[in-house]
Order: structure tokens, then sequence, then C-alpha cells
């Protein structure tokens, strides 16, 4: 069960609950240097909804040694809908319910059914329009009750929930929360298990996010079909490649890496090629340019040739995702000596769970 907190562990921050993540994973890190002081991730079967993901991540959870009850849940894609839409420039009462409409007409669900809040980009508005363009996020009311419901059930307290893509943002900008920093614009493509997604980034405030429907599931079909091989078997192939990359396993055979390349060249310049669509949208939108810089992140960021393709075609430089993270929390021991799949439950763990006023710009925009 979790350690109740006292006075001399309130340097530790809440659990970070990442329910998005094929296998739902929870973090806890220390305030100041952001270390992780504790990580768990839970086993869950194909295809679980939201409810059964909290109930296996809140039975981890309790024999793993977190301090206190205070959870931040980040909802995966699926769960949390996102879309952008220019809304009135007015706040209190008014400005959520029309947030709430604009949800429920464009996701064809009640009104009643839906929660939902908004992210100002900070896109520029037309002369004499009284609208702002938003990130509209929204969830179904019954999935998140039935998944907080399992967590305070177990004897946790959700104190937040947020979409993952909020978490990996903040997660990347540890190092880019001065004000100052909004001139620090940098995209960041996440890649998953059953898609991508491509942000924009001004300092820590997401100026521009859309979701891409190919990730390692679409390159895991590409291999299997042109080596003809079970998708389980091309699903071990691609992961030992990456973890080739990341310098955590030996190189596969070359005959089998030449063959896994041209397998998945095609799906890979189709994912770049909606990089490079997505950042003439932002540069033509915000009439600055586009970024200089791709940031690489996600369970597959580092699938081969994927950095190369994306610097061809956008013609910026890419990185990998540690140039971005405290070196503390690199240095931390997680379960599988690769940091990748647990970046949304650190951005979660960091979130602030003190007065909103505290909060960096990008939590007060969408607390």
């Amino acid at each position: 069960m979790a350690f109740w907190r006292m006075p001399w562990n309130r340097s530790i921050g809440p659990i970070g609950l990442d329910l998005g993540a094929e296998s739902p994973r929870a973090m806890q890190v220390r305030r100041g240097d952001e270390r992780p002081s504790a990580v768990v991730h839970a086993h869950v079967e194909p295809g679980a909804d939201l409810a059964r993901r909290a109930s296996a991540a809140a039975a981890a959870m309790r024999s793993a040694g977190f301090v206190g009850r205070d959870v931040v849940v980040g909802l995966p894609a699926t769960v949390a809908r996102m879309h952008v839409a220019k809304l009135p420039s007015v706040g209190g009462a008014d400005a959520r319910e029309a947030i709430a409409w604009e949800a429920s007409e464009r996701n064809a669900l009640p009104r009643e059914s839906i929660v939902a809040d908004a992210i100002p980009t900070g896109a520029p508005a037309n002369p004499g329009d009284a609208k702002e363009e938003q990130l509209v996020v929204a969830a179904s009311t019954e999935m998140l009750e039935q998944a907080l419901a399992a967590l305070m059930d177990a004897g946790f307290d959700p104190i937040a929930v947020e979409p993952r893509f909020m978490s990996i943002a903040r997660a990347i900008s540890r190092r880019s929360r001065r004000d100052v920093d909004v001139n620090n614009v940098r995209a960041v493509l996440h890649v998953e298990q059953h898609g991508s997604c491509i942000m924009v980034l001004r300092g820590d405030r997401i100026a521009f996010c859309r979701e891409i429907p190919i990730g390692g599931e679409s390159l895991d079909q590409a291999v299997a079909a042109r080596l003809s091989v079970p998708i389980d078997a091309a699903a071990v192939l691609r992961a030992h490649r990456i973890a080739a990359v990341r310098g955590i396993a030996p190189a596969v055979d070359a005959v089998a890496e030449e063959a896994a390349l041209a397998a998945t060249r095609a799906t890979i310049d189709a994912l770049a090629g909606e990089v490079a669509l997505c950042l003439r949208y932002y540069g033509v939108t915000f009439r600055g340019g586009q970024p200089t810089r791709v940031v690489l992140s996600g369970p597959h960021g580092a699938e081969p040739r994927l950095a190369g393709i994306i610097e061809e075609t956008t013609r910026a430089s890419v990185v990998a995702y540690e140039s971005e993270l405290p070196q503390a929390a690199l240095d931390a021991k997680v379960a599988s000596r690769d940091f990748a799949p647990w970046l949304a439950a650190f951005g979660l763990a960091c979130r602030a769970s003190e007065a909103r006023a505290s909060a960096p710009r990008a939590e007060r925009n969408a607390a």
C-alpha cells in the first residue's frame, strides 16, 4: 500500500499514472532534481477498457512503495478525443460551456455524456476576430467515472486527469519553462504502437498537436508482409532492432536488418510526409517559419532510419528525446533500462499538485 505523506517526504511529487501505454505505467519523482523514486507497470490483456486498466494499475501501485495517495492520470488518445476549434475569447462558465458544446457537436455525443476542456494554442487571430484557436479535448464521463472509481476504491486520490500528449509535452519541456523560452520552438514526434503524435512546442506551450495513425503496429505489419512471417515475429525483430539502436541489445543479423529496412521504408516515408505537412501548416499559421529541430520520442521513436528520413523530408535537424530531459531522470534506473516507454508517466508525475498559480502555462490553461 502507498505510504502516508509525512513531513519528511514532502519532496516527493504525486504519482503519475499513464493509462495510455501498452502496459499501464506509474512513476513518482522527487521535486527539484526530478529523479524517479518509484516505478511500476501493470500487465493487462489486449483490448482491456479504461476501467480494467485502472484496476490493474491500482493493484500494482499498492505494492510498489509509492508515497502518498495523490494520482495524476493520463488518458489514451482513444479516450481523450482532440480537435482544433475557433472559440470565443472569454473566460469563466460561459467559456467552459462553449467548449463542451463544441466538443459535443464535433464528436456527435450528448452534452451530458462528456467532459471537455481546451488549451489555447496562441495562433494569431484575424483582425477583428473575437475568437482564438484552441485544442479541444473531450472524454466520456462514464468511462472517466469508472476508471477513477477503481483508483479511489483502491485508496488512491485522483487529483487531475489530462490527455497523454500534455504529459509528453511537459516531460520534453522541463528545460524550457521560463517566459523567454517561448522562442525555443521545436517539434516533437512521439511514436507509439498504435499511432503517433506530432506537436509543436513554444517553450512549454503546445502550439500545435495532431494525431497520426501510423505507429509501431503499421511497421510490424509492413515487416510481416515483406518477410512472410507472423506479426508477432515481425514485432520481435523490430523490438530487437530498436533496442540495438538504443544500445541495450546487440545488432541483428545483417540480412534481417537489410530486409527490415526495405520493408519499413514506405511506412516511414508516409510518416515523415505527414510530419512535413504539419510543420508546413504551423509555419503558415504562425508566420514564423517551421521549427528547426524535431525531437523523436516514444517506444518506437528509435526506429532505424526514421531520424534520417525525417531530416531529409523536413530539412530540420532531428534529436533524441534524451537531449530535452533532466540528467537526473536519465540517470535513474527504470525497470526496462529504456526511459522511452516511461516518458508520459514522467510528465504526469512532474505535474504540480500545489496551487494552480505555481503550474506552467500549459497546465494553467488546461486546468
